[in-house]
């Protein structure tokens, strides 16, 4: 019998797996220590351990009996989620449902990926940068890993559509689209209104993939759509009914304020759209901690971690109350209003690298000739960068004309919080940058050219020779630097003005050794611009080495490492205040530690 051999795609498979896997231990390592667990909002180690929400028990109905006689808690949507309840203890849970979470996102986007046919850099890379994306690393660490879980299951039923092509036989092609269908199913019971809102995006998906595949009449090509469209919705709601009608019952019928009249949504809008992305915070998608991170950085991070990110606290305008705002706007006269002035648990930070090379794949994607795509993925990238458009501006919610028109269609109402329209943002970008790195990798990262010459000498001869695609390129890399050089400029130059702002929002302390002060928060902002500007600096040295050819031939592989090595630097140093670790034992006063837990449980029908 012959022994049976790993093909070079398969050991590559194993490797990106691996290295994903590695990064999760290693930014999560402190959950393998015996008293730590992870910092959960939404689900905390004490909840985890109360009675009525105890596993399988929670899948039949969940009754919260906490305060007098309690209340339903639903019952428990039997996902991926709730299997992880089933197999893990309480403490296990609290200590790794959020790298789970992120490492199926990571396989997910992995196995999608490689079904496009990217290359396995590509593939590496791109569910790199899907795992490391802080809008969905953060939303993690805060508790809600059954998001990433969703975002996951979204990335397999892409890749079981686009596996889906005219030589596939019919039966394996209508299996792969009903599995497809499951894994919208799950996406739903994951993440309920933003499961839903991605189950429409997925279709969507599916319907112009079908428009772009093959050849063959246009009528011809949507008839096919729309008949993959309705199998995998099929199977979705086969699996995904219960979440559905729980989440029409709960949200939508019956509940006040959800009306679908104008004079109702009128008055809802402020409900609706407290957590909106303010226009200026747009810019922590390209620099992260400008406006800080949580509300009580560095509080419980790593202790060898804290001086770094002393100051660190969130100052932006996530979750204020409106009306707060229409009080500054109105110049402050009479009574502040009560609310929120900010809440926020995450971040949204893309990463430089992976802002520039989707940047230059969406530039690729719309030019006329010698493109480094072929017509199928031009549109596609095209299709993405449409919806990244898109979702930024319905991110804006009420600071912007946008969400207005998408509020007023039927029951989207009834959706909270537009700022969630980044974590479509973010699907889209992390699509098209794994695209952009296909074709990097593909024209100037072959290990089989021959090897280039020195820097300097390399750099002239692409350029005597480099199209006007890439002249312009170049010209426009360094202009981004210099111009952001000079916003860093003009950002020192107004710190006054910033000191002054923050002392009206809350910080007023004028201490500047006090981490919460406003002079400390604003020269920790400006510290974070300047890293940053710093980062930027080297991306653009980087894809500009790639792209002359510099890393050809016997330099690829050290081309790919330090590709990987400053995504994986840069976007998880950016993530390390999403990692706060809580000593259970003290918090909870485990043991002998709370006389009061033993006296209570000796004799309890005594007490």
């Amino acid at each position: 019998m012959k022994n049976l051999k790993q093909t070079p795609a398969a050991k590559t498979g194993w490797l990106a797996v691996g290295v994903i896997a590695a990064m999760l231990v290693v930014l999560f390592w402190r959950s393998f220590l015996p008293e730590y667990v992870h910092f959960s909002n939404d689900g905390p180690l004490g909840v985890q351990n109360a009675a009525w929400v105890q596993m399988p028990g929670g899948i039949t109905g969940m009754w919260v009996d906490l305060n007098y006689l309690g209340q339903s808690g639903g019952a428990y949507t039997p996902g991926i989620t709730a299997l992880l309840h089933v197999l893990l203890t309480p403490l296990g849970y609290a200590k790794f449902y959020a790298p789970i979470g992120l490492f199926i996102l990571g396989l997910g986007a992995w196995t999608f990926f490689r079904q496009l046919k990217l290359s396995p850099l590509a593939a590496a890379l791109g569910a790199l940068a899907a795992v490391l994306n802080s809008t969905y690393f953060s939303t993690a660490c805060w508790g809600l890993a059954s998001h990433e879980i969703a975002i996951g299951m979204n990335f397999l039923a892409l890749a079981l559509v686009v596996g889906c092509t005219t030589a596939t036989p019919t039966s394996v092609r209508w299996t792969r689209l009903a599995l497809a269908g499951l894994c919208v199913g799950i996406n739903v019971m994951e993440a309920a209104d933003i499961g839903a809102l991605f189950s429409m995006l997925v279709a969507i998906v599916v319907f112009f993939h079908s428009l772009t595949e093959g050849e063959g009449a246009v009528v011809q090509k949507a008839v096919r759509g729309v008949g993959r469209v309705a199998v995998v919705a099929v199977f979705a709601g086969f699996i995904a009914v219960q979440t559905v009608l729980s989440l029409v019952g709960t949200s939508v019928q019956g509940v006040a304020g959800n009306a679908q009249d104008t004079e109702s949504k009128a008055a809802h809008w402020d409900w609706a759209t407290q957590w909106s992305l303010p226009k200026a915070e747009t810019f922590g998608l390209l620099v992260p901690g400008l406006f800080g991170y949580k509300l009580e950085t560095p509080k419980d991070m790593q202790p060898s971690l804290r001086d770094s990110y002393r100051s660190g606290v969130y100052w932006g305008g996530a979750g204020r109350d409106p009306a707060i705002d229409r009080y500054f706007d109105a110049g402050s006269q009479g009574q502040q209003p009560q609310g929120f002035m900010r809440f926020t648990g995450g971040g949204n930070y893309c990463g430089i690298l992976v802002l520039l090379i989707a940047g230059w794949a969406i530039a690729q994607a719309f030019r006329r000739q010698n493109s480094l795509f072929a017509d199928a993925q031009k549109r596609m990238i095209q299709f993405w960068a449409v919806v990244m458009l898109l979702c930024l501006l319905f991110a804006w919610g009420r600071f912007a004309p946008f969400y207005a028109l998408l509020y007023h269609l039927p029951y989207f109402s009834t959706i909270r919080n537009p700022a969630k329209f980044l974590i479509f943002f973010s699907w889209a970008l992390v699509i098209i940058f794994a695209y952009g790195v296909h074709a990097l990798n593909r024209r100037y990262l072959d290990p089989a050219a021959m090897k280039a010459a020195d820097l300097n000498t390399q750099f002239k001869n692409w350029w005597a020779k480099a199209s006007g695609f890439d002249r312009k390129w170049t010209f426009a890399s360094v202009g981004l630097f210099g111009a952001s050089a000079l916003g860093w400029l003009i950002y020192m130059a107004q710190k006054p003005a910033l000191i002054s702002y923050l002392q009206k929002v809350g910080f007023g302390d004028t201490d500047p050794t006090h981490e919460t002060s406003a002079p400390a928060i604003a020269a920790f902002s400006l510290g974070q611009a300047g890293w940053a500007l710093a980062l930027l600096a080297v991306a653009v040295g980087l894809v500009l080495l790639v792209i002359t050819g510099y890393f050809n031939g016997p330099r690829a592989k050290t081309g790919v490492v330090l590709l990987g090595g400053f995504l994986i630097f840069d976007m998880g140093r950016a993530n390390l205040p999403w990692l706060v670790h809580w000593d259970y034992k003290q918090k909870y006063e485990v043991g002998s530690l709370n006389p009061v837990v033993k006296f209570l449980t000796d004799k309890p029908y005594e007490h």
